[in-house]
């Protein structure tokens, strides 16, 4: 067998290993391109269906029940605590407002016995009594 460094000697065999090595290079390269446009294109393609709920159903016709469901679980999840998080808020504020009304409540009282207990009173105040 001939020795391979004294078979490419001639510029045809030059030619042809050059040619080899320079599509040996581009194959992968253009794999990659190719790749990297096939993404692009999806992306269009998803960048076009503008409203979310099209995007949904589109991935839960493609992928079936179980991402559709995973999304709604998803969403209700994200409601309950919302919901959850306004329950307290409001909770608290009432708390707040009772709390705040029975201090006050708490106030006159302790006023009125004072008042009572320094003397019979002169005056019932006014929203007291009948």
């Amino acid at each position: 067998m001939a020795d391979p460094v004294t078979s490419l000697d001639s510029w045809p065999a030059i030619a042809i290993a050059v040619t080899a090595a320079i599509a040996a290079a581009l194959v992968p390269l253009n794999g990659f391109v190719k790749t990297l446009l096939d993404y692009r294109l999806e992306a269009k393609k998803a960048e076009a269906l503008k409203p979310d709920g099209e995007v949904i159903k589109h991935f839960a016709q493609s992928s079936g029940p179980a991402l559709l469901e995973a999304v709604l679980i998803t969403d209700l999840t994200t409601a309950v605590k919302e919901l959850t998080a306004q329950i307290k808020a409001l909770q608290a504020s009432e708390e707040a407002a009772h709390n705040s009304r029975l201090d006050a409540l708490t106030a006159q009282l302790a006023e009125a016995l004072r008042r009572w207990e320094s003397g019979p009173p002169q005056q019932i105040p006014k929203g007291w009594g009948r």
